[in-house]
């Protein structure tokens, strides 16, 4: 049952895909905080790891994950954000 349970675990996380986004104008650790925890609300993310001194949001999400959704999420507490990257 174990191994069930770590291989569903591992196919859940290893499909979606992976977004940088530089978010603009954050400076302290509550800034990342509250980027972080409006990322994590969007449906579809998996996982969100914000970064102040690059100014860079890493987001795990599923595929049919818009990444508009997540612009509007960072927009909506008060930092510009733009797509960095897609893997």
């Amino acid at each position: 049952m174990r191994k069930i349970l770590i291989l569903a675990l591992f196919l859940a996380f290893s499909f979606g895909k992976d977004i940088e986004i530089f978010v603009q104008g954050i400076h302290c650790p509550l800034c990342t905080s509250v980027v972080r925890k409006s990322l994590l609300k969007v449906n579809g993310v998996k996982s969100a790891r914000v970064e102040l001194k690059t100014q860079t949001a890493f987001v795990i999400a599923d595929d049919f994950l818009d990444e508009k959704d997540l612009l509007e999420a960072i927009k909506n507490v008060g930092y510009p954000g733009v797509i960095k990257g897609l893997k």
